[in-house]
């Protein structure tokens, strides 16, 4: 074989490898030096409200029938779940739930499950399945409120300030372990107002 053919032969494996070898690297060191953060998950594809975006807060019930304004809570901040009933991804974290309901009242902040596709019969035998009667319940009975907000994933937090801002949004927070992730959940909580 002549020089000519190996190097024809030769020169394009080599730049192949080279670049295949920088592509590899590019992708392994952005991978390190962006960590993930299991609190600012969100589904690819998935269209919601984005932070600094202004809202009219809705007014809600209770199971009991009690009307809760959320726009006229004294809290500063307001976290809310949105979730479904028949939604297994839902039902995984009803343990962060009960764990954002005891860190919430530290924090100085409005905690609210909010069902935005269920009925009241199914929301009453969902609570009671998951004993969530310690938490603060609400449902929209018209669905109106889930695509007023954009809520297009369940479950979905969103943080907002008291006069409708919202400050942060999760499509549903995964891998929460209860035993080990209970201390990190003030990470949740660091979206300030201003």
């Amino acid at each position: 074989m002549s020089a000519k053919n190996l190097l024809s032969i030769f020169l394009p494996l080599a730049v192949f490898v080279i670049a295949a070898g920088g592509i590899y690297f590019s992708t392994t060191h952005r991978r390190v030096s962006q960590p993930p953060n299991k609190y600012e998950d969100r589904m690819p594809n998935i269209e919601g409200l984005n932070e600094g975006e202004f809202v009219s807060l809705p007014t809600l019930t209770t199971i009991a029938g009690e009307t809760v304004s959320l726009n006229r809570l004294k809290e500063k901040r307001i976290l809310c779940v949105f979730f479904t009933p028949p939604c297994s991804g839902c039902a995984k974290e009803v343990g962060l739930w009960q764990d954002l309901q005891d860190e919430s009242e530290k924090r100085d902040v409005a905690f609210f499950v909010v069902d935005v596709g269920g009925d009241t019969e199914t929301l009453k035998k969902f609570v009671a399945a998951y004993k969530l009667q310690a938490l603060r319940i609400l449902f929209d009975p018209n669905h109106k409120v889930g695509p007023a907000l954009k809520i297009n994933f369940v479950p979905e937090y969103l943080l907002f300030a008291n006069d409708g801002t919202v400050l942060h949004r999760w499509d549903g927070v995964r891998n929460y372990d209860q035993g080990k992730d209970r201390g990190r959940l003030g990470e949740i909580f660091h979206f300030n107002t201003n």
